[in-house]
């Protein structure tokens, strides 16, 4: 009877630890995520431009978790829910100047309302629709 008491103890202890780790995980990916300034890369890896100027996202804590940035043409900016399991932007607001090319602003914005999970990987940030991989960024 005693050993069965220990082991559900230790068994407890075990899996308790194991919940302790996954926030403390969770903390230091948010922490990563929302101190960075992560630049938009195409498929082979090269930061996207427009006029010399990367599109980027950052994240800011104010009243909320709110992700901003260049789009392309206008800075951005969208409300973050930002979970263990996933992420979900809101939809995306942006200053309203015209540019000649505006498809791939609309286009990124468009992908950004899509997302709903993400990994963070050494110094790059990988945002999905389910498994579907839509946006790729790398720490700046």
């Amino acid at each position: 009877m005693k050993k069965l008491i220990f082991l559900f103890a230790i068994t407890g202890l075990f899996m308790t630890s194991c919940k302790t780790s996954a926030i403390g995980d969770f903390n230091k990916i948010k922490q990563t995520i929302e101190s960075n300034t992560w630049l938009l890369q195409d498929e082979s890896g090269t930061v996207v431009s427009y006029n010399n100027q990367e599109i980027s996202m950052s994240f800011v804590n104010d009243n909320g978790l709110q992700a901003v940035g260049f789009a392309g043409c206008n800075r951005y900016f969208s409300s973050v829910t930002l979970l263990p399991e996933s992420i979900k932007f809101g939809q995306a607001g942006a200053t309203m100047m015209a540019c000649p090319e505006m498809d791939g602003e609309q286009a990124f914005l468009d992908l950004l309302s899509q997302v709903n999970a993400y990994e963070v990987s050494a110094n790059e940030l990988k945002l999905y629709q389910n498994k579907i991989l839509l946006l790729r960024f790398k720490m700046k």
